[in-house]
């Protein structure tokens, strides 16, 4: 588990990001119990060592959601900081960079994200977080094998390609700096 999340962290924000929304609802869903995650999650790790530093990983997890008082619902400090951070990059790359293939994306992704808020009645939440939780939602629907309407699809593409461009802008900017002008 904890290496899926180093992998994920390094190379994809996004998944990273939902990777870990995913393993704070397990913890939530196990009711912080480590029994209940060693028998139900840690017992089908056959590798020992593997097993015993995944149950760290999820004790240090959960004692930080408690510390953070996110048992019922919330992300973590870590993944907040991350979504800041990639809302000061979308901002960036339509403003300072007017990056134009940044800009044709989220002229298609604005009115969806305003229309998600209203239909969820969701706190004005940044871009970036609504997209995430628009996308999580939606994975969590197929997950459940729940029938999703040709509208959510089509809306989910377009969520995806922003946060994928984003992805893409963020491990650019982390490894090599900002792009310059396009």
């Amino acid at each position: 588990m904890l290496h899926i999340a180093e992998q994920r962290k390094n190379s994809n924000v996004i998944e990273y990001l939902l990777y870990m929304w995913q393993m704070e609802d397990l913890i939530r869903g196990l009711r912080f119990d480590p029994e209940a995650l060693e028998q139900g999650v840690l017992s089908a790790v056959e590798d020992e060592r593997l097993r015993l530093q995944s149950k760290k990983w999820f004790a240090r997890l959960g004692a930080e959601m408690k510390e953070q008082g996110l048992e019922v619902s919330g992300h973590r400090a870590e993944l907040l900081e991350i979504i800041a951070e990639l809302q000061l990059l979308q901002n960036t790359l339509l403003t300072v960079m007017n990056d134009k293939a940044f800009q044709d994306i989220y002229t298609k992704c604005a009115p969806l994200l305003m229309e998600f808020r209203k239909k969820t009645e969701q706190l004005p939440k940044s871009d970036v977080e609504t997209a995430l939780t628009a996308v999580y939602g939606y994975l969590m629907l197929k997950l459940a094998k729940k029938e999703i309407s040709p509208d959510t699809a089509s809306a989910m593409e377009i969520f995806q390609s922003y946060l994928a461009y984003l992805a893409k802008a963020y491990r650019s900017m982390k490894h090599q700096g900002l792009p310059q002008d396009n």
